[in-house]
C-alpha cells in the first residue's frame, strides 16, 4: 500500500507539470457537453440558445472567452466577460469548431472520469446553483454584468473539477474520500487560478474568484467576488468537498442575509430556481 505522503507527492507532482504544460482539458457534465453539441449542429438554433448551452459548461466557457478576446478577434483591445458577446464576436462557425475539440476530448475520457462522477455531478449543479444565484443578485446591481456574474458562478469551483478529472490516475485516493477531500481543498485555490489564467480567463472573473473566500459577505453585494460569496452561502446545493456542517452554513447565511429585506431575498431565490430549472430542463430534451 502506497503511503498517503507518497500519494500525495506524486499527485501534486503530475498537478504540478500539467499545469506548466498548458494541456487543461477535462469532464464537468457530460449531460451539458452533449446538450451544446446538439445545439452547435442545429442550424436553427438562435444565438441566445447556443450561448445558454455553452454556459453551462465552464471549460469550454472559458475557452471561447480566451478565443474572443485573443488579438485575432480583438484587435481593438475590447475585452469581453461573458459567453454571448464572446459568441457573437467570434462567430458560430468558430464556436461550434472549439466546442468539438473540447467536448470530443471530455466524451473520450468519460470512462477514465467514472470512479468520481458522483462527486463530479453534485459538484456541477453546486456551481449551477452559484450561478443562477449570482445572475439574480447582479440584477440587482449597476456595476457587475448579470452574464459576467453568471459565468464567475460556474467557473467558481473549476480547480476541484480539474483536481477531480486527474483522480483515476491515483485510485488509492479514491479509497479515503475525506483524504481525497483534503486533497483537493488543500490545492483548490492555487489550481482554480492557474487554470483559470492559463485558459485566459478575464482578470474580473480572476480576481472574483480568487477573492470570494475573504469577503465579509455582507448584504448588499457591492462587487462580484461579494455576489460569489454570499451565492455560495444561498446555494441550496452544497459543494461535496465543503468543511462547513449545516448549523455553521445556516449561522453563515443568517448573518450574510440579516440585514437585507426579505421580499427581496425571496425574489431573487425565486429568480435563482427558475434559472437553474430552465437550464437543468436544457439537459433533458
Amino acid at each position: 500500500m502506497v503511503e498517503t505522503s507518497e500519494r500525495r507527492a506524486a499527485f501534486s507532482a503530475a498537478i504540478e507539470a500539467e499545469l506548466r504544460s498548458g494541456e487543461l482539458s477535462f469532464p464537468t457534465s457530460m449531460q451539458a457537453a452533449i446538450r451544446i453539441r446538439k445545439a452547435l449542429e442545429d442550424q436553427d438554433s438562435g444565438l441566445s440558445a447556443v450561448a445558454r448551452a455553452i454556459s453551462l459548461e465552464p471549460l469550454l466557457s472559458v475557452k471561447l472567452l480566451r478565443m474572443a478576446n485573443s488579438a485575432f478577434f480583438n484587435p481593438t483591445g475590447m475585452e469581453v466577460t461573458d459567453v454571448q458577446r464572446a459568441l457573437m464576436r467570434v462567430g458560430v462557425n468558430n464556436a461550434r469548431t472549439l466546442a468539438f475539440a473540447v467536448i470530443g476530448d471530455q466524451l473520450a475520457t468519460a470512462d477514465e472520469f467514472a470512479p468520481v462522477w458522483r462527486l463530479a455531478d453534485q459538484l456541477w449543479r453546486h456551481s449551477l446553483d452559484v450561478a443562477s444565484l449570482a445572475h439574480a443578485m447582479a440584477v440587482q446591481l449597476e456595476n457587475v454584468v448579470p452574464d459576467t456574474a453568471l459565468l464567475a458562478g460556474m467557473v467558481h469551483d473549476i480547480g476541484q473539477f480539474y483536481l477531480l478529472s486527474r483522480v483515476h490516475e491515483y485510485p488509492e485516493l479514491l479509497e479515503e474520500e475525506s483524504e481525497l477531500a483534503d486533497f483537493i481543498l488543500y490545492w483548490d485555490v492555487r489550481v482554480g487560478q492557474a487554470v483559470l489564467r492559463a485558459l485566459g480567463t478575464p482578470a474580473v472573473i480572476c480576481d472574483a474568484v480568487a477573492a470570494q473566500e475573504s469577503c465579509t459577505g455582507n448584504w448588499p453585494p457591492r462587487q462580484l467576488s461579494d455576489i460569489l460569496f454570499l451565492a455560495n452561502t444561498a446555494a441550496g446545493i452544497a459543494n461535496p468537498f465543503s468543511t462547513l456542517s449545516l448549523e455553521e452554513l445556516l449561522l453563515r447565511r443568517q448573518d450574510a442575509f440579516a440585514s437585507a429585506d426579505q421580499d427581496v431575498i425571496h425574489r431573487l431565490l425565486d429568480e435563482a430556481r427558475v434559472r437553474r430549472a430552465a437550464a437543468l430542463a436544457m439537459l433533458s430534451v
